[in-house]
Parts: C-alpha cells; structure tokens; sequence
C-alpha cells in the first residue's frame, strides 16, 4: 500500500487520524477565512498580497501541524513504547513490530496534521492566483474564494456527519453556520479596530 493510500485509509479508519484532519482543516480553512475578512477593510485589494500572505500561512499552519504533531506524538508513543517494557521487564521495543508501528503511526499523523490545515486554506487560495494571471477580474476570486471557503468547511461538516453516522446536511450546515458567524466576528472587529 502506497504512502499516500495508506493516509487515506487512517484518514477515514482511525478514531485519532480523523480527528487531526478534521480538526486541522478547520484550522485551515477558518483561518484563511481570516486573512480574506481582514483583507476586505485594505484600501486597495491587491491579489499578489493575498498569495504572499495565503502562501505564508499555508506553509506556517503546515509546518506548525506537522511538527508539532510529530514532537508530541513522538513523545507520546515512546513513553507508552517504555511503560511497555517496563510492565514486560524487557529492555528494547523500538525494533520491535510495536515499535515500528509507533514510528510508522507517527509519520502518518504527522502528515495528517500538517497536510490537511494546509490543503483546507490553499483551496480557497486559488481564485487569486487566476485574478493575478488576470483570467477572471478581482472581484470574482473574492467571491470564489469565500465560496470555497464555505464548500470546505461543508465537506468537513459532511465528513463528520458520516463519521458521527448522523444527518451529514445538518452538520455540513453547523460547520458552514460557524464559518459565518466567524465571518460576522471578524468583520465587527475589523470595523471596530480600523
């Protein structure tokens, strides 16, 4: 199985990997939906910044995601891979098939938290890299973006609902009524603090 089919997999099959995607890519994608909020309030909305700054926080909100992950799960899993050997009085488990699977759960939750929030904001990023190819106008990317902000944060909410075996239009519209009322939040404060 291929590294990334095997992502996939922990993605819709592992209780903790669904969490950190879902968790991640809401990360993602509120926060792009910030950077776009704010951006409205700028004199000038320039489609250059808006890359720069989405870029920025893409490889930022990624990097953050994957070490992050990787240090405390790292952590997390040699200590229970020690806690094991002590309760087995042995010495070594880390070549052990336990723990190649810790190092391998590792890597992939890593991923995970790294890719997703990533991939969550770099989605709605991409209307402005056609506005600055000057193939649709300003305007229309403003407005494609915060569409795809919005089908993100659906799909998220369709994946939980799946996930939680429960009605996936109720929670796609919960995940998208959050969106809108960080929307409203970010717009009174960017008002209030300009």
């Amino acid at each position: 199985m291929s590294h990334l089919n095997q992502i996939l997999h922990e993605v819709t099959n592992d209780e903790y990997a669904r969490r950190a995607f879902t968790n991640n890519a809401f990360d993602g994608a509120l926060t792009f939906l910030g950077i776009l909020m704010g951006s409205l309030i700028l004199p000038e909305f320039v489609p250059s910044t808006i890359i720069n700054i989405g870029l920025s926080t893409c490889l930022a909100i990624g990097m953050s995601g994957m070490f992050g992950s990787f240090l405390s799960e790292r952590a997390e899993r040699k200590r229970s891979l020690r806690q094991m050997e002590r309760d087995m009085l042995t010495t070594d488990l880390s070549d052990s098939s336990l723990g190649r699977e810790a190092r391998k759960k590792t890597l992939t939750i890593s991923l995970i938290d790294g890719v997703s929030p990533a991939l969550a904001a770099l989605v709605p990023l991409t209307p402005f890299f056609f506005a600055q190819a000057s193939f649709i106008p300003v305007g229309v990317s403003i407005v494609c973006s915060f569409v795809l902000v919005f089908v993100v944060l659906f799909g998220l909410g369709v994946f939980l609902g799946k996930t939680s075996q429960e009605d996936i239009l109720l929670y796609g519209g919960i995940v998208v009524a959050i969106g809108f009322a960080t929307s409203l939040i970010i717009l009174v404060a960017s008002v209030y603090f300009h």
